[in-house]
């Protein structure tokens, strides 16, 4: 029972608080319409430390002059919101709870509240102050940034209040590389050493241009030990940032690595194991990625709302399923009357891909979009300033998904054996009673699964055009080239390796220039190693 009657008086002091909030926030309303700016812009103020959640959502509109003054018939004078004016008249709303108080008013009872630059800019400020206590923190993240990178004595206490209470890492970090760089600009010399010196501890990128000055003396005002102490901080930054880029690097190169390993998979299967050169493949990526864009639809239609997040993984289950389809019926229908004829499997493959190309442009036009779905958005940050997007992570775990599953198939299954058996030797499979027609209709089609999963994964990063499947097949067979033509080791090595190659070329050229400069790096890598990493094996070792 005392217990219960805790509970009790802490609830009831909590809606006493709520309410006592709520009416200082209104109270200080009808200042707004105060004919001293001094007198709005002490009530802007004001209203920047309340803690009612309405109060920014009012501001926002009040900066964009949506707030006027109205008078009932017998009753005060009141701040509203009228969203919209139109035909002279407009339907006036409670500032804070945006309840309708009346129905159409007419456009001269309302008298709109003055903002100008003082008043916006106050209202701004006030926002940001607001925003310092959000439950959300990725706002509190950023009203943290503004108030530090604003400065003020104001905005320092603000900070300095908050940074008691706040557990998210990244607004922690944020309050202190704020609170710094106030300290660096506004503080004694003390203070100012001391800020330069977290400030380099931080690695802040937001202090490099603030510390350069300071350690170039370029005022010809700065004491030797600030002098020092920002040199320190600055290379301290130089080396962090210098840690993040290299990092950045690696994990774009390594996740635009794993596109190209996923579709070399399957052009590892359809030409290194199977002798087939399949210009097609890289539609059938395409395929794939419509066939997400298709459970997506289905998903935004048919399913409840609270399914549709989750429609990717199915997407990627479907994009495999129908390149496989596709992969299944090139095969059965075309290749199959082409084993031994590589000339004519390139040739017509090629045409085939085509066709493809233009029947998905009629029926869904140029261009299309998958939305990512709310846990794909947003990244890790494993350092400061690092921050490595999930659906990028999301293809690299594919990617391993994917290759392990390959792996596991080929090793460890009976479907694997044969297609192993038959790859050595086709006439001594069939002898054994292998139907080897079979087995190459279910390599064929697993190849192309394996490029429709990474149209699939594709999707994340990229928009969907009928063509898209184009920009990839060259460097699939690059891949698979290089590596080794049928070997998965020689796919996987090469598909990173190429990846992470261009990212570094990047930089130091342009993304065309970088091209030509990795495909010539590897035609001489073939010229000194011909059969790539790992030499073939099987059917088409002897070619």
């Amino acid at each position: 029972m005392p217990r219960l009657l805790l509970i009790l008086a802490l609830v009831m002091a909590w809606a006493s608080a709520l309410h006592a909030v709520e009416a200082s926030a209104a109270a200080l309303l009808p200042d707004l319409a105060a004919e001293e700016r001094p007198a709005r812009l002490a009530a802007l103020q004001a209203l920047g430390q309340a803690r009612d959640p309405r109060v920014a959502a009012f501001l926002s509109d009040y900066r964009q002059g949506s707030a006027f003054r109205w008078t009932p018939a017998g009753k005060p004078a009141l701040i509203v919101l009228v969203p919209v004016l139109r035909d002279g008249a407009g339907i006036p709303l409670d500032a804070l709870s945006r309840d309708v108080l009346s129905t159409a008013v007419p456009q001269a009872e309302l008298i709109a509240l003055e903002v100008s630059g003082p008043e916006r800019k106050a209202a701004t400020t006030a926002i940001t102050f607001l925003q310092l206590t959000d439950p959300d923190p990725a706002v509190r993240l950023s009203a943290v940034t503004k108030a530090g990178d604003a400065g003020g004595a104001t905005n320092r206490t603000a900070l300095a209040a908050i940074a008691v209470s706040e557990t998210d890492s990244r607004v922690i970090r944020s309050l202190a590389e704020g609170i710094a760089l106030i300290d660096l600009a506004d503080g004694d010399e003390a203070a100012r050493i001391a800020a330069a010196t977290k400030l380099g501890e931080l690695g802040s990128l937001r202090a490099r241009d603030r510390l350069a000055p300071l350690a170039a003396n370029t005022a010809g005002k700065t004491s030797p030990a600030l002098v020092a102490a920002s040199a320190t901080a600055l290379g301290h930054i130089e080396s962090h940032q210098t840690t993040v880029r290299a990092v950045q690097t690696v994990f774009s190169g390594i996740s635009a690595g794993s596109i190209l390993v996923l579709m070399a998979l399957g052009l590892s299967i359809t030409f290194g194991l199977m002798g087939v050169i399949n210009m097609a493949h890289g539609e059938m990526l395409m395929l794939g990625a419509y066939g997400t864009l298709l459970v997506q639809w289905g998903f935004e239609r048919f399913m409840p709302a609270a399914w549709l997040p989750w429609y990717l993984i199915v997407g990627v289950g479907a994009g495999f399923v129908v390149a496989a389809a596709a992969g299944w019926l090139l095969e059965m229908l075309v290749i199959r009357h082409l084993y031994g004829r590589p000339l004519d499997s390139l040739l017509a493959t090629w045409g085939i891909s085509y066709l493809l190309i233009q029947t998905v442009r009629a029926t869904f036009g140029d261009n299309q979009a998958v939305t990512a779905p709310p846990w794909l958005v947003g990244g890790w940050e494993p350092l400061n300033d690092l921050v490595l997007p999930y659906n990028r992570l999301f293809i690299i775990v594919l990617t391993g998904v994917a290759v392990l599953s390959v792996v596991v198939l080929f090793r460890c299954t009976r479907i694997g054996l044969l297609l192993r058996a038959t790859v050595q030797s086709r006439r001594t499979a069939a002898s054994l009673g292998v139907d080897t027609r079979r087995i190459d209709g279910i390599t064929f089609a697993f190849g192309s699964g394996l490029a429709g999963a990474a149209g699939a994964a594709l999707t994340l990063i990229g928009g969907l055009k009928p063509d898209m499947g184009q920009e990839f097949i060259i460097d699939s067979f690059l891949v698979v080239a290089t590596g080794g033509v049928g070997n998965l080791a020689g796919v996987c090595c090469s598909g990173f390796g190429l990846g992470l190659l261009n990212k570094l070329l990047e930089p130091m050229t342009q993304a065309v220039f970088a091209k030509v400069l990795m495909l010539l790096g590897v035609i001489i890598f073939l010229q000194w190693r011909s059969q790539g990493l790992f030499p073939p094996k099987g059917r088409l070792a002897d070619v």
